[in-house]
């Protein structure tokens, strides 16, 4: 039996401190949650705000780059256009009727060398004014000019080219079809050097075979021999370089779309002493005119395509057992 007299018992700190922590622990445990569901909803909120952002730059540049590209395509129309008109009407002025007199063909040749020098093979052109300027009264004035012009684009397209290739001068002796030596002074048959562009090495052996003093050209012969895994690959050529021979576009062809031209820097008739440059380069900087040939472009496709692709490593037998 209970003892139902026995006196109550007495709350001791724990009680009281339940009794007033458990509206506290209600409250605190709604405070977490109210604080939990503001931050969840602000974080949400500046997500989505990061997003729209995002998606509103993304817009704003597809549209930038979309008005950047008409604008260049429409420019890019534009000069054509005008290009086209001012070639039409430069080239007529030498083949349409009417002869015209020096000066106007002079200064219509010095406006097609300037605006189509990477596009067009103007040698002929130049060789036929400088023939007329020749018998002229005014012949050094008008040579000058010729040979001013053709120097300026040379090298024009000389420092394009330097960019992305390699090259090397020599000065040659057209009274004895040879080359000055380093003295300055002894004469060599030949100059060989050695070049390296695109990871690909040529040794190119250069020769005098005849000056031509009244048209102010030099005979050359180049042999471009080539290490291959297979052999050693030959080339050999034939050809004059005067004033007028541009690198961009009277160069040779290479294997791998590769280029080597002469340029004629000074000549000086009456000692036949003529500075030469060779110049050694990528296609990629020949005139709009050379195209390289659908196996090159197929062979470097191919190269790329190998070299971004990389095989996973195979595991050696040692590394496999550890």
């Amino acid at each position: 039996m209970t003892d139902e007299t026995a006196p109550p018992r007495r709350r001791d700190t724990w009680d009281k401190a339940a009794i007033v922590l458990q509206p506290v622990g209600g409250l605190l445990t709604a405070l977490a949650v109210a604080i939990l569901g503001f931050w969840t909803s602000s974080y949400l909120r500046d997500r989505e705000a990061r997003e729209t952002a995002l998606r509103e730059r993304m817009d704003t540049s597809e549209t930038n780059a979309r008005l950047y590209s008409e604008l260049i395509s429409k420019r890019e129309e534009s000069e054509s256009a005008l290009r086209k008109d001012m070639f039409t009407s430069i080239i007529n002025s030498f083949l349409g009727g009417g002869a015209g007199n020096l000066e106007q063909k002079v200064l219509n040749l010095e406006l097609l060398v300037y605006n189509f020098h990477e596009s067009l093979d103007l040698k002929p052109l130049f060789l036929h004014i400088a023939r007329q300027a020749r018998t002229s009264p005014d012949r050094s004035e008008y040579m000058a000019r010729l040979n001013r012009v053709a120097e300026e684009i040379s090298k024009k397209q000389m420092l394009v080219i330097e960019e992305g290739g390699a090259a090397f001068d020599v000065s040659a002796d057209g009274k004895a079809l040879a080359f000055v030596g380093p003295d300055g002074v002894s004469r060599v048959p030949y100059v060989a050097r050695d070049l390296v562009v695109d990871g690909i090495g040529r040794n190119f052996k250069l020769e005098i075979l005849d000056f031509d003093k009244a048209g102010e050209q030099v005979q050359l012969r180049i042999t471009v021999r080539t290490a291959e895994p297979t052999g050693t690959e030959t080339i050999s050529t034939e050809f004059w370089v005067g004033h007028f021979d541009f690198p961009m576009i009277d160069n040779t062809r290479l294997p791998h779309d590769q280029r080597v031209a002469v340029v004629m820097n000074a000549l000086d008739p009456g000692s036949a002493r003529a500075d030469l440059t060779l110049a050694y380069f990528p296609g990629k900087y020949a005139g709009l005119r050379e195209k390289p040939y659908y196996d090159e472009v197929l062979a470097k496709l191919l190269a790329v395509n190998a070299a971004a692709f990389i095989p996973p490593a195979t595991p050696t037998p040692a590394a496999s057992r550890r």
